[in-house]
């Protein structure tokens, strides 16, 4: 891996003692290999650690909802045909 190289990155916010997860990014080469698990452990560690005592995300179908459920979220929301045919999760987890 070239030094300097950005191989991930996780966007989120802190309100209301909620930790938002906005965006997961990995790049693709390096997907699988746990870097996703993480900087998504260490958000939530931080966010612990400013006292937040829940987190929650939203995701498609067909992108991440497996692995954010190996994680420990549950979905608690569904918007039907978002894109047509498709769905989109909206999922929690205490922390």
């Amino acid at each position: 891996m070239p030094e300097g190289r950005i191989v991930g990155s996780l966007n989120g916010h802190l309100m209301m003692q909620w930790l938002a997860v906005n965006v997961i990014w990995i790049a693709e080469d390096l997907r699988g290999h746990g870097i996703g698990s993480r900087l998504l452990l260490q958000a939530e560690s931080s966010a612990r650690a400013l006292g937040t005592h829940g987190a929650h995300l939203d995701t498609f179908e067909w992108q991440a909802a497996s692995f954010y459920s190996k994680h420990g979220y549950a979905e608690f929301g569904r918007l039907n045909d978002f894109p047509l045919g498709s769905y989109r999760l909206f999922m929690s987890k205490r922390l």
